[in-house]
């Protein structure tokens, strides 16, 4: 019979291989240790204050489909100075603890520190005072700029980890994807997808790079201007695949409605937005693609509103909310509006074909010039007609009033 410090060791080791063997593969693992009491001087209710923000802070990171977290049950049994980078396998460790402060009154702070599992290397800190007047009112805000901080140092790590070993996981190759955010031109929307297709290689059921691989899929058909709809539908594939993993995740649904869209689906399309919103109703791109397909089905005050309350929550704004806020302008007879939303944008690209309209209906031919030959350098096939076979015609009248300012901006009725 073994000695019981053998058994314990053989259970341990158990434990690692267990929780080896179920880690999904390429996806960074953490562990949340709730907080200690170091100086056994806290008030009572300041510690519960902590366990919950800590508790928030978990099942938070719980929700995100970045990571895999340790639940708390398992968290909470690892006591002080136990080695739980052997007990509990994690690539990433939060250790948090209740410390005081006597300075100029006594009150408590948190502190939270993230480290590598496998070296011990701190790569965050932070403080949190525990005032319980405050606090209570800001907890589940303060909670998510946590999240917010630690996930955006952990990304960081993952990036030098490969920039420094070459060798990549799902989530990094779905960070290199996301740090190519604007995807403006055909290019750079490739080699996201390239990045994209090996995470879900890696990781078949990480469902924020099957999300972000539909949404490719459709800009790449947006970019081609092509009457084979097979990248739509290839787009549709994907995010309803990621929908089966987790019917609960807006960002699949928000992919569903965007093929939707330019599948000729319209109602689908905003069926799915609104899914998507009911789940993540202050989510800035969600709304400003409400607003997008609102405009197609000519609900144009409703588009309004949506774009406006997107731009207000992200007001250094990606520049497709610039393009939608610019032909929501344009359907409600403001064309200088319209144009100065179109003019921040970082790259027009495909938008500078709207911008010639609002100039020329703007009553400005010389700007209108300008722009109509800047969209037939990038595209010289581009006709009206090519535009009538390819996008959704829901309103007769709008689709006219688009199409007039075309032609009258200069551009060829048909090749």
């Amino acid at each position: 019979m073994g000695e019981p410090e053998d058994d314990q060791k053989t259970l341990q080791s158990a434990s690692a291989a267990r929780g080896e063997q179920a880690k999904a593969p390429g996806i960074p693992r953490l562990l949340v240790i709730p907080p200690l009491d170091a100086s056994h001087l806290a008030d009572a209710q300041d510690l519960e204050i902590a366990r919950s923000l800590v508790t928030d802070l978990t099942l938070t990171l719980c929700r995100s489909h970045f990571y895999e977290v340790v639940a708390p049950f398992t968290a909470s049994q690892i006591k002080a100075g136990t080695d739980d980078r052997d007990t509990v396998p994690a690539d990433y460790v939060v250790r948090t603890e209740l410390v005081m402060c006597h300075k100029p009154l006594p009150y408590s702070v948190l502190t939270i520190e993230v480290q590598a599992g496998g070296t011990g290397e701190s790569i965050y800190s932070s403080e949190v005072e525990l005032r319980s007047g405050t606090l209570l009112s800001l907890h589940y805000s303060l909670c998510a700029v946590l999240v917010d901080q630690i996930c955006g140092q952990i990304g960081t790590r993952e990036i030098l980890k490969y920039r420094r070993t070459g060798a990549a996981s799902a989530y990094v190759h779905y960070l290199l994807a996301m740090k190519r955010s604007e995807r403006s031109d055909l290019t750079s929307l490739l080699r996201a997808q390239k990045s994209l297709t090996r995470s879900v290689q890696l990781s078949p059921d990480f469902v924020p790079a099957l999300s972000q691989l539909a949404r490719t899929k459709t800009l790449e058909w947006l970019e081609r201007g092509s009457a084979d709809r097979s990248l739509l539908s290839e787009a549709m594939h994907l995010a309803q695949r990621a929908n089966r993993y987790d019917p609960t995740d807006s960002g699949s649904l928000r992919e569903i409605g965007h093929s939707a869209l330019y599948l000729h689906n319209l109602d689908a399309a905003l069926s799915h937005y609104e899914a998507a919103e009911a789940l993540a109703p202050n989510h800035a791109d969600l709304l400003a693609d409400q607003a997008d397909v609102l405009t197609h089905l000519s609900r144009h005050e409703d588009a309004e509103a949506k774009i406006s309350r997107a731009l207000s929550l992200n007001p250094l704004a990606p520049d497709d909310y610039y393009w939608i806020g610019g032909a929501v302008s344009f359907f409600r007879g403001r064309y200088r509006e319209a144009l100065g939303r179109l003019t921040a944008m970082r790259s027009p690209g495909l938008a500078l074909r709207l911008m010639a309209a609002c100039a020329i209906m703007d009553n400005n031919v010389e700007t209108a010039t300008f722009y109509r030959e800047r969209a037939l350098e990038r595209d010289p096939s581009f006709t009206v007609d090519k535009w009538t076979s390819l996008y959704p015609e829901p309103n007769s009248v709008d689709t006219a009033h688009y199409l007039d300012a075309l032609r009258l901006a200069g551009f060829a009725t048909r090749s």
